[in-house]
């Protein structure tokens, strides 16, 4: 019979010791490794939530720049094409993060 291992007093994997017995099981190291992978795409869906928010309010805030007096009208015909990629690109962050949560729900 192997001989059991146990931790050292203030070992980075107390934490993953959950019933406190000084030894770490295979099942302990599991629970600890899913516990990590749902906080970790908790996170990864927090992060696609903000740059579809970010994605929004930029073309609204962008929009409504375009209608202050500041920019002349012969600038705007200047970069006409960079506005249509912009709206166009940040449309497709927004669509991609709904229609991935839409998919992801079915």
């Amino acid at each position: 019979m192997a001989e059991q291992k146990t931790l050292q007093k203030g070992s980075k994997y107390n934490d993953v010791d959950l019933d406190g017995d000084g030894i770490v099981t295979d099942e302990e190291i599991a629970r600890t490794q899913a516990l990590i992978d749902l906080e970790n795409k908790d996170k990864k869906e927090d992060q696609l939530r903000m740059m579809a928010w970010v994605s929004m309010l930029s073309m609204v805030i962008f929009t409504a720049a375009l209608y202050l007096p500041i920019i002349a009208l012969d600038r705007l015909a200047a970069i006409d094409n960079i506005l249509q990629m912009f709206y166009i690109a940040q449309a497709g962050v927004v669509a991609t993060f709904f229609g991935a949560n839409a998919y992801m729900s079915k």
